[in-house]
């Protein structure tokens, strides 16, 4: 990963904060603890860049141009919908965790006593 503090230059830092989310997409198809992890670290990244192109316009007190501002705002919906995809995920899996809980302490999702279910008859012999 290269330090957006090393350019002065925001079309520079919008190409490394694009390469980054190349590179977090291309994890994200291959769900594991260490994408998962750095995912998250290149997520950081383009975090950085993104504030390293605003450092760099608020210093030398310009506008952005129209290349500038579509790929600031590109990249802000796609982190927009990475974030709503996690969050959806992270409710899903934890209502989920929830009803196995529920269902294995007896209850289900409303707090009611569950059915029972039937066991066949067991027999040991020993």
């Amino acid at each position: 990963m290269e330090s957006a503090t090393e350019y002065g230059d925001p079309k520079e830092c919008l190409r490394l904060a694009r390469a980054s989310m190349r590179e977090v997409k291309k994890l994200l198809q291959q769900p594991s603890a260490e994408a998962a992890d750095q995912s998250a670290a290149l997520l950081r990244d383009v975090e950085v860049q993104l504030g390293c192109v605003a450092a760099v316009l608020r210093k030398n007190n310009s506008r952005p141009d129209a290349s500038i501002r579509a790929g600031v705002e590109e990249l802000q919906n796609e982190v927009a919908v990475l974030a709503g995809f996690f969050s959806g995920a992270d409710r899903m899996l934890t209502q989920w965790l929830e009803a196995v809980r529920s269902r294995r302490g007896g209850y289900t999702e409303r707090g009611q006593a569950a059915p029972l279910t039937l066991v066949r008859k067991l027999s040991v012999e020993g």
